[in-house]
């Protein structure tokens, strides 16, 4: 009986079992996926993804391979194998019964057949193109393919060489058994030349393939634009902007802003901003002080900066004596577009505005409230004291204030500059970020840019207005910045802004990068804009013991240079180029036109430590006094502003200085003779001082693949050949060095010298069998081409090195030794 009742007992439970696995169909999946789970794991082998894309990648390889050569051999053999193939079984051709001469066989002929003659043509070859670059990727040896783009332009392209070469078999009437176009490229071309006529179809295959080119690469809009020649619509445009009637326009809407604008157009003064009106009005805000709390605040909130089309084509002219005829300028399409942040928290200024005054009310400062104007970094709350209340005590208000407003940065400027008002900056809570496409591309610095000798864009005021300045007005420059707050960026914004100014005929960059890493991005400039000594390798000096010889190489070029102001009878580099382009000046008499050279010192601290400071000190100074009519001007920068390393002789002649957020008040009186560089933000917030008042700006930002793709560019493009060549420096102590005594100059050293030019080669024995002489008398001359700087001194028994590469550096070195 007890037996009956377990057998019922595990019926019953079965039974129970059961109908709980038919209601639970989550617990019956789940031993589905573990089964399915087990024998995935009971399998020997496993795929990763590298390792499948590889044999895919390798597949797809082998196959274009053999598919290429039979094409190839398709190209010579297509016709008798066709003959073959044409009617034959297919079982013959699979098997390979059937004698074909192409190196792939049956197949390959029907392959090859197929792919050319019924698909694409010629066209095919961009479809290989795609398929080996998705099978390089798939085996990891091409880091960076978008397929999609590849696949669009590729195609495209065998499209259009499909229409193309179809309509131009059909105007060959080729008999060949190959279908240059595919069948695809016959087809249609004979349709569209039918449908629109041949003048229409070739239009048609114009345009497609100018979206095509304009869609693959982006300077090809500007070869477009110089081809059709569209200059004398711009030039037109110019003239109606200064018609009368438009002249008379602009200096009605000039007069009527006349108390806003603080500079003249006409005639640009040391920097440049553009002016905005006020757009909105804020209701006003009642305080607690009931004087003047009627008063609106007007907040001021700039419209996005104007921006004009640039012609890249070069701009300006350097007269007679140009070389690259056809350099054109950078596109902005190379410079990142960020969001211009045009939408402002208003409730956040409204919130500042009343813990501002609740702050100086507490210590019973009353205030009213006059305007805020909206920055890109910060806001400038502006407001006007009441009768009897100290300017001084506002000004100490600075730590308060912004305990109140929970926000670093807050500086007072009181009074604030020609205003009856009280200026105090609140760092915005949400910054934006000033691109330096906003800025080179705004209408401002087209206009100005004309007028001044060396345009910086150095990016964009409180109010959000371009900031442009003339560095040959400052005339150097002195930038200071603690590590990352974007001193680097500032002298890539500076190098950017020549870049899109200034032809290679007119400028040249001296660069000087002791930390090595800063600069390295503009080496590729180095036939273009670049100086440096004959006997340095590298184009940007990283060597320290280079740099003292390059800065007094620069004080001999400041020399030379007013020697010929001096002969020209002109005061400075300006008038002399004028002459030089007007043919007053020839260059059979020594003169020649004299680029601009900009000398830049990334870490001018780690300079003066690695050598001795006194070497470095004299020959900057030298020439911060004296080379401004000559056209050499400094920019020093440096993340340690210490008395000892920015010495008293040093600021001096540094009028015009640039300060990033430092880390102490005494840093910011070392660089701007005031506190202030200390309550910045960082992130390119930066003050601008030139000896009269400080403006704050926000510093335009170049990132590094920005850059990289300017310099390709400007590389890419026809050059000198060799960088410009700064005078050789002797030094006084250096008793290995060979002197040049123009007094003992052989009446051959000339055409010696000339031939050693044009020949590249630095050999007595040659001269002496060239121009017949002894070899006492041409090693004499070799030792006169040594001290000249035209040949390097003698290397054991190796030929010695010419170190002048043409004959146009020779005439500007001889001229020199004169």
């Amino acid at each position: 009986m007890t037996n009956q009742k377990r057998a019922g007992h595990q019926r019953t439970t079965r039974r129970s079992n059961k109908s709980a696995s038919r209601q639970n169909p989550t617990k019956k999946k789940r031993s589905v996926s573990r089964v399915w789970q087990r024998l995935k794991n009971s399998l020997s082998f496993s795929f990763s993804r590298d390792r499948a894309g590889f044999i895919v990648g390798t597949v797809l390889l082998l196959l274009i391979i053999y598919s290429s050569i039979a094409l190839g051999s398709f190209f010579f053999s297509g016709g008798k194998d066709q003959s073959v193939i044409n009617g034959a079984p297919w079982a013959d051709i699979l098997l390979g019964r059937i004698d074909v001469a192409n190196k792939c066989g049956p197949q390959g002929v029907v392959l090859s057949d197929f792919l050319f003659n019924r698909l694409f043509g010629f066209g095919i070859v961009f479809l290989f193109v795609y398929i080996v670059s998705i099978s390089l990727k798939l085996m990891g040896l091409l880091e960076r393919v978008s397929y999609v783009k590849r696949f669009l332009f590729c195609a495209s392209a065998a499209i259009w060489f499909s229409l193309f070469f179809g309509w131009l078999q059909g105007l060959v009437d080729s008999n060949s058994f190959l279908v240059w176009g595919g069948l695809h490229g016959q087809s249609w071309a004979l349709w569209l030349s039918r449908s629109i006529g041949s003048v229409g179809f070739v239009l048609l295959l114009l345009a497609l393939f100018i979206v095509i080119a304009v869609l693959v690469k982006k300077d090809a809009i500007l070869f477009f634009r110089s081809l059709l020649g569209l200059k004398w619509i711009k030039r037109r445009k110019k003239q109606e902007k200064t018609s009368p009637s438009n002249a008379e326009a602009d200096r009605e809407e000039e007069n009527e802003n006349e108390d806003e604008t603080p500079f003249d157009d006409e005639e640009p003064d040391d920097f440049l901003t553009a002016q905005a009106p006020p757009v909105s009005v804020v209701p006003p805000f009642q305080s607690r002080n009931e004087k003047k709390r009627d008063d609106e605040m007007i907040v001021e909130i700039a419209p996005e900066t104007e921006m004009v089309d640039i012609n890249t084509v070069s701009r300006s002219q350097v007269g007679p004596g140009v070389r690259l005829a056809h350099f054109r300028f950078p596109s902005l399409e190379l410079l990142k577009n960020y969001d211009s942040g045009q939408e402002h928290n208003m409730a956040e200024i409204e919130a500042n505005k009343q813990k501002i005054i609740s702050t100086l009310d507490s210590f019973k400062l009353g205030v009213s409230f006059h305007k805020a104007t909206i920055g890109p970094t910060v806001t400038l709350y502006e407001v006007i004291p009441d009768a009897g209340i100290k300017i001084s005590r506002i000004r100490a208000m600075e730590d308060d204030i912004a305990m109140s407003l929970k926000s670093e940065g807050v500086r007072i400027i009181a009074p604030m500059p020609g205003k009856g008002t009280i200026g105090i900056e609140v760092p915005n809570s949400s910054p934006q970020t000033v691109s330096m496409r906003s800025v080179l591309g705004s209408k401002r610095f087209e206009d100005i840019k004309e007028k001044m000798a060396l345009p910086v864009a150095l990016g964009k005021t409180i109010t959000n207005e371009p900031f442009i300045f003339d560095l040959a007005k400052m005339p150097h420059l002195l930038i200071a910045g603690a590590t990352g707050q974007g001193k680097s960026v500032g002298l890539n914004a500076l190098i950017t802004s020549l870049l899109y100014s200034k032809r290679p005929e007119e400028l040249k960059f001296v660069l000087v990068d002791p930390k090595m890493l800063e600069f390295s991005v503009y080496e590729g400039l180095q036939n273009h804009y670049l100086a440096k000594l004959p006997d340095v390798q590298h184009p940007i000096i990283t060597d320290m013991s280079k740099v003292v010889p390059t800065l007094n190489s620069l004080c001999i070029e400041m020399d030379n240079r007013y020697r010929k102001l001096t002969d020209a009878r002109v005061r400075n580099i300006k008038d002399y180029n004028e002459m030089v382009m007007a043919g007053k000046l020839s260059r059979l008499d020594g003169h020649d036109f004299m680029p601009y050279i900009v000398l830049i010192v990334d870490e001018y601290a780690d300079l003066i430590m690695n050598t001795n400071g006194k070497e470095a000190e004299t020959p900057i100074t030298r020439i911060a006094q004296k080379a401004r009519a000559a056209g050499i001007h400094m920019v020093i920068a440096t993340q340690r502003p210490s008395s000892d390393i920015i010495t008293g002789v040093i600021k001096a002649n540094f009028p015009a200085r640039i300060a990033f957020k430092v880390f102490s008040q005494i840093d910011s009186r070392v660089i701007l003779d005031s506190p202030g560089a200390n309550q910045l933000v960082g992130r390119g917030d930066l003050l601008f001082y030139q000896g009269k008042d400080m403006l704050r700006l926000q510093c335009a930002f170049v990132d590094t693949p920005e850059s990289e793709d300017i310099v390709e560019c400007i590389e890419g493009q026809e050059s000198f050949g060799h960088p410009y060549d700064l005078p050789e420096y002797i030094a006084e102590n250096d008793e290995n060095v060979k002197v040049f005594n123009s007094k003992e100059k052989d009446v051959l050293f000339e055409e010696v010298a000339r031939m050693v030019v044009n020949s590249q080669i630095g050999s007595t024995s040659n001269i002496q069998r060239r121009f017949n002489i002894g070899y006492n008398r041409a090693g004499r001359l070799m030792d006169q081409l040594e001290a000249a700087g035209i040949v390097s001194p003698q290397d054991g028994s190796k030929p010695r090195d010419v170190l002048v590469s043409d004959e146009e550096s020779l005439a500007r070195l001889l001229s020199m030794l004169d």
